[in-house]
């Protein structure tokens, strides 16, 4: 009976052993089952981290180009601004310059007048503005102690025989020719001046050309 009961407790330490080591295959398989499930979330996570990675690298790149762009655009905007400003010093200089131009333009003007209408008491000369620089018309006065000598003449600019005559005229009156040359030289002057616009150049250039030589003419001086 006490070899019975003892092979009794053998089969119960193989069983509980048996059935020990059949938990653990168990248990190993569940293990390694958890470990392969973990391993392949792992290769998930790997292969999501490098398309993650990719993308950043994609847009990293278009970043890197886009600020690059935005890097030109500002750098052109900033030449763009310092043409604008460089552009307004200019026209604002060249304003300045025109102004000054006109000014000095006016003075001289003035001065010229001013000239024209001393030159013209003095020589008793009236030059009529309107019809140079096509015509030199006018009149000289010669003043004497009962009655004044009217001298009245009108000539094409480019009649150089009528100019010389004219002057040897007045010449034999006594009349100052230096002074007179110089009042038809001024009033010419301020006529192609004021007529520049509507004169064409080869005209006036032609009138101013003639005249300048009718009144250095050696036959014109006293």
């Amino acid at each position: 009976m006490a070899i019975i009961m003892t092979e009794s407790s053998y089969e119960r330490r193989v069983k509980a052993l048996y059935e020990k080591q059949i938990r653990m295959e168990a248990l190993e398989a569940k293990f390694i089952k958890k470990v392969y499930k973990f391993n392949s979330n792992l290769l998930d996570v790997k292969e999501a981290a490098c398309r993650h990675q990719r993308k950043v690298g994609k847009l990293q790149k278009v970043i890197m180009e886009r600020r690059e762009e935005l890097d030109k655009r500002v750098s052109f905007i900033e030449e763009l601004d310092r043409e604008l400003e460089a552009t307004k010093l200019r026209s604002l200089a060249m304003k300045d310059r025109i102004k000054q131009q006109k000014m000095l333009a006016r003075q001289r003007k003035n001065e010229i007048m001013e000239s024209i209408h001393t030159l013209s008491k003095t020589t008793g000369t009236y030059i009529n503005q309107e019809a140079l620089p096509a015509r030199v018309k006018g009149v000289t006065v010669l003043r004497g102690d009962k009655r004044n000598q009217l001298i009245p003449f009108d000539l094409k600019s480019t009649d150089v025989e009528g100019l010389d005559s004219l002057c040897q005229h007045l010449e034999s009156l006594n009349v100052d020719m230096a002074q007179w040359q110089q009042l038809i030289s001024l009033a010419m002057d301020v006529a192609m001046e004021s007529r520049a616009p509507t004169t064409p150049p080869k005209e006036a250039a032609n009138c101013n050309s003639i005249i300048e030589i009718d009144l250095t003419s050696p036959t014109c001086h006293i």
